[in-house]
């Protein structure tokens, strides 16, 4: 029994589970639609009915002081006031008790006049009635209020709203809706994991391993007492049944070294024979005892998925709305342009996570991963309250440093976490435990971020992020504390000065480094984290939409990221990925030549999220493709310290870059400046990696 087939029960368990809430949030999606539909008529209807009634005391105001119905001027201007305070109204009329029309304004919907004078509409006006109910006539819903003069019905004001725009509504709601089904998709994925997940799996493979080791010739006794899991007592009958086996192994061996120490004439016929027998079994099969140093405990390794995820939710809770939020911050500069204002405190932070982690992987050492995790977690909150009650942008640089703090002492100890127990075998499926925590968060954090700063407000959002800081510290208490081994092990240093100015004028790493790593964290935070945002918001729409593409652009990240890691198996597949990856990122910040509506700019972030996802994987790989050399002088920690701080430094001068261009350009080509300068990275990239073919043979 392989532990690939235990995995793939695991995997159908959990399948059936996510199918039966993915049939129950679609219901749920399914028939909020409806009760959205059926209830935003009658609130646009209030609304428009409250906007109107200015307009008919104005009317009735006008016949107070002797002037007749039929003879009222500066009733199309008052219809302008009326749109100007309303912007919905599509169309306005005012009719007399017949129905005919005296006065409209704008364009009228098909059938107006008849419906006007219906017999339903007539009675109405005769009646008096103020029901404030919409009906839909030709493609507008039409409201109509009676204008009464004394106890007299003299006419009637109809106000139109579009179709359209009511459909807008529903479907922006409807896309809430949706993406609130995705995130609550992927939370129930990793509550699954959690709650049950992590240890179902534990215990099938632990199934599987005594299984196979059995099956294999391995009796040797474990150490460690089976745990109370999901198959607990068959994994006690079958260690026993081992167990069993390598005890009377044991006694056939002493019997048969007592018999030989005897004199050799009271030896019993046959020892020598059973000696080279159990000689034989001793090569062909395994007893003794386990060494258990080589199987590390993988459910302290899966027990840091769930703090990391909360921790790394709250920060992306603030993407779609930080740079409009610092914007709303702003005093007046006259040294510093607004545009790089905006973009100061998300440089700051991008400065003090890629400077500060080589420092803070120091003292997470010293004080341990799980305290230096708390102490993040701790300090990030402060953070985000703080940045709730920030006065001006000034002290709000201060607030954010924190959270930076916090965020590059967490990132660091969790990554720690993961190499303690990770073992060589199982290295690369541990950092996906670790990367897959930091994308789920990336998916769920922006779109929910976006709808939540529209509804609640910006300052709560930033206490919500809080208060998850502060839960993930309730689930960092669960990850063990330092082992007595951890004292043995060689601190880590960050890179020397000298190692740094070797590396920058070191052709092949720079050509990784400078060509493709940098420039695809420049476009990530620039055009991702600083101008989407704000040129979303400026051109009227919502911060729900900047979430859903920021959305767009992790769940690209999510869904390939692994067919690109499993297709870059070769040197030349990796830079073929890298720079692929690098021209259709640039291509998508190019796209806003085409136009500037929101589906130009979700074209970018998805086009941007496919190139990322594309080579980020191959990247890291190709530093020590092209710096073998490097790596056996410096040591491979040095080499990768530099390649990652010069990858951080790339995010911090994004938002940077970003506003100057701002500054200069504008937002439009401010996209495509930083496109062009990537694409122009990728060609670069292709060229200096490019090999000459090999020669053909040539026959004598």
């Amino acid at each position: 029994m392989s532990q690939v087939y235990l995995r793939r029960i695991y995997l159908r368990l959990a399948g059936v589970l996510m199918l039966v809430v993915l049939m129950a949030l679609a219901a749920t999606a399914y028939l909020s639609h409806h009760a959205f539909e059926r209830a935003l008529v009658p609130e646009m209807a209030k609304k428009v009915a409250s906007g109107g009634g200015s307009a008919r005391s104005l009317v009735l105001r006008a016949m107070s002081l002797n002037i007749g119905f039929r003879e009222l001027y500066g009733v199309e201007q008052t219809f302008d006031d009326l749109k100007a305070s309303v912007p919905e109204i599509s169309y306005v009329a005012v009719a007399d008790a017949q129905g005919a029309i005296l006065y409209q304004r704008f364009t009228a919907p098909a059938g107006a006049a008849e419906y006007f004078r219906g017999p339903s509409v007539v009675a109405a006006t005769a009646t008096a009635e103020m029901t404030h109910t919409a009906t839909r006539v030709g493609d507008q819903y039409v409201v109509s209020m009676p204008i009464v003069a004394g106890q007299q019905p003299i006419g009637m004001l109809h106000i139109g709203v579009g179709v359209d725009f009511v459909d807008k509504i529903v479907l922006e709601m409807l896309y809430d809706v949706l993406v609130v089904l995705v995130v609550a998709l992927f939370f129930t994925l990793e509550l699954l994991h959690f709650m049950a997940g992590s240890k179902l799996e534990a215990a099938l493979k632990s199934l599987g391993n005594t299984i196979e080791r059995g099956a294999s010739g391995d009796f040797a006794a474990t150490p460690k007492p089976v745990r109370e899991t999901a198959f607990g007592n068959v994994l006690k009958l079958l260690e026993g049944v081992r167990a069993r086996v390598n005890s009377a192994f044991a006694r056939l061996v002493h019997d048969i070294e007592a018999g030989r120490r005897g004199p050799a004439h009271e030896r019993p016929p046959g020892l020598q024979a059973a000696h080279e027998g159990v000689q034989v079994l001793s090569s062909r099969y395994r007893f003794g005892v386990a060494d258990a140093a080589d199987r590390p405990d993988e459910g302290h390794l899966t027990k840091v998925r769930a703090p990391l995820f909360i921790f790394i939710l709250a920060e992306e809770l603030t993407r779609p709305f930080l740079p409009g939020y610092i914007k709303g911050l702003l005093v007046p500069m006259p040294w510093l342009s607004p545009d790089i204002a905006v973009g100061l405190p998300i440089v700051l932070f991008m400065l003090i996570v890629a400077l500060g982690q080589p420092f803070l992987g120091a003292y997470s050492e010293r004080v341990g991963n799980r305290h230096a995790m708390m102490v993040g977690a701790g300090i990030a909150a402060v953070g985000f309250v703080a940045t709730a009650f920030a006065g001006n942008v000034l002290d709000l640089l201060v607030w954010r440093s924190l959270c930076a703090l916090g965020y590059a002492m967490v990132f660091v100890a969790a990554q720690a976490h993961v190499l303690q127990y990770a073992s060589t075998t199982n290295r690369a499926r541990s950092f996906a435990l670790f990367v897959g925590a930091i994308m789920v968060a990336t998916v769920c954090g922006p779109s929910i971020g976006g709808i939540l700063a529209d509804n609640i407000g910006e300052r709560p959002t930033f206490g919500l992020s809080a208060l998850l800081a502060l839960g993930s510290m309730m689930a960092m208490r669960l990850l063990p504390g330092p082992a007595a081994s951890d004292a043995m092990r060689v601190a880590s240093r960050p890179p020397t000065l000298r190692e740094i100015g070797t590396l920058l004028v070191n052709k092949h790493f720079m050509t990784v480094t400078g060509l493709a790593a940098m420039p695809a964290k420049i476009l990530l935070t620039g055009v991702c984290f600083y101008l989407v945002p704000l040129y979303v918001v400026s051109i009227g729409s919502s911060q729900s939409v900047v979430g859903r593409m920021l959305m767009t652009y992790a769940v690209a990240m999510v869904v390939l990221s692994p067919l690109a890691a499993a297709f870059a198996n070769t040197r030349e597949r990796m830079e073929w990925l890298v720079g692929a990856g690098l021209l259709i990122s640039g291509l998508g910040g190019l796209l806003l030549l085409a136009g500037g509506s929101n589906g130009w700019v979700f074209a970018t972030v998805f086009l941007i999220g496919l190139g990322q996802s594309l080579s980020i994987a191959a990247q890291s790989a190709l530093v020590r493709e092209h710096c073998d050399a490097e790596v056996a002088a410096m040591g491979e920690p040095a080499v990768y310290g530099v390649y990652r701080l010069l990858e951080r430094l790339g995010n911090a001068i994004g938002p940077l870059l970003a506003g100057v261009l701002v500054l200069v350009f504008g937002y439009r080509a401010s996209f495509v400046a930083t496109g062009a300068l990537v694409l122009l990275c990728g060609l670069c990239f292709l060229l200096a990696t490019r090999r000459a073919p090999t020669p053909a043979l040539v026959a004598v």
